[in-house]
């Protein structure tokens, strides 16, 4: 503790999409892969937020660059499977040298190390954990707040089946917010909860780019959607508008929703932030797409 942070990173995206990858005419300017962020530091320093198909997209990435002696830490915000799916296709994890920590919530009874197992269980995969040949660890993570390499972390747990943790990061002067896969339920919904919305804003507030879940148009949530752990577009506005956010970043697109798709849903959005008076930026990320974090 009491590190000098290091600089803001960049942070790019490698999928934005939830649930499963897409493919297709429909996929090609927001991509088809699931959830994958990576935030680089300028001293070198490299997390990894969720590998879902999107990481083997980095992974290619890293290999045309060159890279060596690979040191990460990989944030799962929890074990379904569109997040963890292309893990064992993380080419680096298979380099000896490299050093990586696969950090998580535990679910019941069974911690990181036991969840990516699962996946990876000679049944289903044939490749094991222990074929790795990098250096990698696993940590379990609550909800609390934690510091790695500098940088403080502070992890809340969202509203979403089993044991799901948003990610606030704060470094150099700015704020990143990683918070999927999360159910914002309306005001009028018998199972709206005022104390956790609030929670929810003060954990995000005044962040410089909130990445969060924005599965659903109003009308397709509202159409047999609830209780799936996902957000509708407006509960998403109302929340970045009250936590102060600079820009909003949706994000874990339904694989039912093509570019077009995504396009309305984007201005959709814009829309109910301009009907609010609100000053947040919205954006919807592609992959490929880079956000400079350095504070202006």
């Amino acid at each position: 503790m009491g590190m000098h942070s290091p600089p803001f990173p960049q942070v790019t995206f490698w999928g934005v999409r939830g649930t499963l990858p897409v493919t297709g005419r429909g996929s090609l300017r927001y991509g088809g892969n699931t959830s994958c962020i990576s935030v680089e530091f300028a001293d070198g320093g490299l997390f990894i937020f969720d590998a879902g198909s999107g990481i083997k997209s980095f992974s290619d990435a890293l290999k045309r660059a060159g890279r060596k002696h690979i040191k990460a830490r990989i944030f799962i915000s929890h074990p379904h499977i569109d997040h963890i799916q292309a893990l064992p296709f993380f080419t680096p994890l298979f380099v000896q040298g490299n050093v990586f920590d696969v950090l998580g919530p535990a679910q019941q009874d069974k911690g990181m190390r036991e969840l990516i197992a699962g996946q990876m269980d000679g049944v289903y995969f044939p490749v094991t954990l222990n074929e790795f040949a990098a250096s990698v660890t696993y940590t379990n993570l609550e909800q609390g707040d934690y510091e790695f390499d500098g940088v403080r972390m502070r992890t809340l747990r969202l509203n979403h089946p089993g044991h799901c943790l948003g990610y606030r990061l704060e470094c150099g002067g700015a704020v990143f917010c990683y918070v999927t896969d999360n159910e914002l339920y309306p005001p009028d919904s018998p199972d709206y909860d005022e104390a956790y919305r609030q929670r929810l804003a003060d954990f995000v507030r005044g962040a410089d780019y909130l990445v969060t879940d924005t599965t659903y148009m109003d009308d397709e949530y509202a159409d047999g959607k609830q209780h799936w752990g996902h957000s509708s577009v407006s509960e998403v506005v109302a929340l970045a508008h009250r936590a102060d956010i600079k820009t909003l970043c949706i994000f874990h697109h339904d694989p039912d929703q093509d570019d077009d798709a995504i396009d309305r849903k984007l201005a959709f959005a814009r829309a109910q932030m301009a009907q609010l008076g609100s000053s947040t930026r919205v954006i919807a990320p592609a992959a490929g797409d880079q956000l400079d974090l350095s504070p202006t």
